[in-house]
């Protein structure tokens, strides 16, 4: 049963400012669920999920009983954001690792003030289905833990890295990393091979990649384009046909 608390705090949650004050994120729906208990199990704080969900799945929520509180449907309705909830929610909590504290891959990719979560979710998503090893954006990107970016995600967040890091920062953890950038006037993406270690840069949805690091890309490319009206590719789709081009040659 919840408790006007219970239903005050998870709803506070929705918005970033509490997500940074308690350091946690809700999740909601039976795939989201039951990804974050086979991929980031230690971080779950509770779940609150409807009695046949349960009864569906005892054996893998068994060992989570002690933080788990059986709900009705109305209830669920109180704190989901879905238009149609089902299953339950569980609150996350964030992760602490900073960008120097992790091992970094030879394939990392770079978000330059992605607005949209939407568009950030699918990256999220994308980086994860072509093995990209680390996702650092960029301080004034959409926050990775909006309920949106989340359910874009489809249980992506759990798997790949992600972290807030400023370009400067990116640069000091990427020191010898080549800078691929993505803009509209750059060198045909499929006319030279890229050797790996890189980190692609996006830039945001309607000004793209800042100046001043376009200053300092060692690679700008561009997607040619085949059509005639069109002027340019939603970020995440730009992503998703660099980074599968890249990870193509490197394999």
């Amino acid at each position: 049963m919840l408790t006007n608390n219970d239903i005050k705090y998870i709803r506070s949650l929705n918005k970033k400012k509490y997500r940074q004050k308690y350091n946690n994120f809700i999740i909601e729906g039976k795939k989201m669920l039951l990804e974050a208990i086979e991929f980031a199990n230690n971080k779950i704080e509770k779940i609150y999920c409807l009695q046949n969900f349960y009864q569906s799945h005892e054996n893998t929520l068994k060992p989570y009983e002690n933080i788990i509180t059986l709900i009705s449907s109305n209830e669920l309705k109180k704190i989901s954001n879905l238009s149609t909830p089902n299953s339950g929610i569980a609150i996350i909590s964030q992760d602490k690792i900073v960008p120097d504290q992790f091992e970094l891959g030879d394939f990392v990719v770079f978000l330059d003030d992605i607005q949209d979560p939407g568009n950030m979710g699918t990256i999220i998503r994308t980086c994860d289905w072509f093995g990209v090893n680390n996702l650092l954006v960029s301080e004034n990107c959409v926050d990775i833990y909006n309920p949106k970016v989340l359910q874009s995600s489809m249980g992506s967040i759990f798997r790949l890295p992600v972290f807030k890091s400023s370009f400067e920062e990116m640069l000091k953890i990427t020191a010898g990393y080549k800078l691929i950038g993505a803009i509209l006037d750059g060198d045909n993406l499929y006319e030279r091979k890229y050797s790996p270690p890189f980190v692609v840069i996006i830039g945001n949805e309607s000004k793209g990649i800042s100046d001043h690091i376009i200053n300092q890309l060692d690679y700008k490319i561009t997607i040619p384009r085949y059509g005639t009206d069109t002027e340019s590719l939603n970020a995440s789709v730009a992503t998703g046909i660099i980074i599968g081009e890249l990870a193509r040659n490197m394999s």
